[in-house]
C-alpha cells in the first residue's frame, strides 16, 4: 500500500510507529490493571479486626461492716470517687461519745503525777534514814522501811503509767470504732448506682455499687485460627463506639491457653488506660490486631485427619 503520494516506504514507517504506540498503549494499561488488582488483593488480606466490648476492671457492691443506720449520703450516682474518700456517713452519737471519754481519760495524767511525786518524797525520805542510821539516830528497822516506801511508790508509778498507757490504747479503738461509721471508697472510679435511702438500715444489704474505669477491661473471643498469633504483652489498636471516631491502645494482659471445643474460639483480656476518663464502660469496640487475617481452618483438615485414623 502507499500513501496519499504513492510513496510505500513512509507508508510502512508510519505503520511501524502506529504499531508501536499501540504497543506501549497496551503495555501501560496492562500495568495499570495490575496495580489495580495488587490494591484490590491486599484490600482483601487486611490487619486482623475482631469484636470486643469495654468494661469497668471491676465492680464493687459497698456496704457496712456494722450494723446502724445511714445518716448522709455523700456522693451522687455517677459521681467520680477517689480511693479514701468517705462516701456514707452512718450514725454514730454513741460512738461519738466514747472518743471523747477515752480522750478525756487518756490526756489525764493526775495519777502519773501524783504516784511521782511520792516516788520522790519517799526518796527524799529514805535518804535522811540512810543518814540517820549513820548517825546512829534511828534503828535499821526504819532505814528499811523506809527503803521499802520507795520500792512500793515506784510500782505505784509504774502502774499509773500502765492505765495511761492503757487509756491511749482505749482512744484508739474508739476512735477505730468512730472510724467504722463513715465508709470511704475502696477504689478510684465512679457511683455506678446507690441502693439505699437515709434513714434505712444498712444490716447486710447493699449501699452503692462502685465501678473502677481507669484502666478499662477490654475483652474479646476470638476464633481458633487466632490461637498463638495474639500474644502477652501485644498493644492493640482499639475503636470504641463511644467516644466514636477515635483509636485507643491496650495491651494484651491474659490470653486463654485453652481453646472451648463447642465454640472453636478462646478469650482474651486486654488492658485499656483511661486517666482522663474519656473512655465509658459496657460499650462495644473493635480491636485492629498487627498481623493480617489468618485463615480460618478448614474442614477438609479434619475430614483428612479423620479418614487417615480410620484407615489405620
Amino acid at each position: 500500500m502507499m500513501d496519499k503520494k504513492g510513496n510505500p516506504e513512509k507508508y510502512r514507517v508510519r505503520v511501524k510507529a502506529f504499531d508501536r504506540r499501540y504497543r506501549q498503549t497496551i503495555l501501560a494499561v496492562g500495568a495499570l490493571l495490575i496495580g489495580i488488582l495488587a490494591l484490590v488483593a491486599t484490600s482483601l488480606v487486611k490487619a486482623a479486626e475482631l469484636d470486643c466490648l469495654v468494661k469497668p476492671e471491676m465492680y464493687v457492691d459497698l456496704s457496712s461492716p456494722v450494723d446502724s443506720v445511714l445518716e448522709e449520703i455523700l456522693v451522687e450516682t455517677g459521681d467520680t470517687v477517689k480511693k479514701g474518700q468517705p462516701l456514707v456517713q452512718l450514725e454514730a452519737s454513741v460512738e461519738k461519745a466514747k472518743v471523747r471519754l477515752a480522750r478525756l481519760q487518756a490526756k489525764s495524767n493526775s495519777d502519773v503525777e501524783n504516784r511521782r511525786e511520792q516516788l520522790r518524797y519517799a526518796k527524799q525520805y529514805f535518804k535522811r534514814m540512810q543518814d540517820l542510821l549513820a548517825q546512829n539516830s534511828v534503828s535499821q528497822y526504819e532505814k528499811d522501811k523506809a527503803e521499802t516506801e520507795v520500792a512500793l511508790a515506784q510500782i505505784e508509778l509504774n502502774k499509773a503509767k500502765e492505765k495511761q498507757r492503757i487509756a491511749q490504747l482505749n482512744l484508739e479503738l474508739a476512735q477505730s470504732q468512730l472510724a467504722l461509721r463513715t465508709i470511704k471508697s475502696p477504689i478510684d472510679g465512679i457511683v455506678v448506682d446507690r441502693f439505699a435511702m437515709v434513714g434505712e438500715s444498712v444490716s447486710g444489704r447493699t449501699i452503692m455499687k462502685l465501678a473502677k474505669v481507669d484502666p478499662l477491661r477490654v475483652e474479646l473471643i476470638a476464633p481458633t485460627e487466632y490461637f498463638g498469633l495474639i500474644e502477652k504483652g501485644m498493644q492493640v489498636e482499639i475503636y470504641p463506639e463511644q467516644p466514636a471516631n477515635q483509636v485507643f491502645t491496650a495491651t494484651v494482659t491474659i490470653v486463654d491457653q485453652l481453646i472451648d471445643p463447642a465454640s472453636g474460639s478462646f478469650t482474651v483480656r486486654m488492658e485499656l488506660p483511661n486517666p482522663d476518663d474519656r473512655l465509658v464502660g459496657g460499650v462495644n469496640c473493635l480491636a485492629n490486631f498487627s498481623f493480617d487475617t489468618p485463615q480460618p481452618v478448614s474442614d477438609d483438615v479434619f475430614s483428612s485427619l479423620n479418614s487417615s485414623g480410620s484407615s489405620n
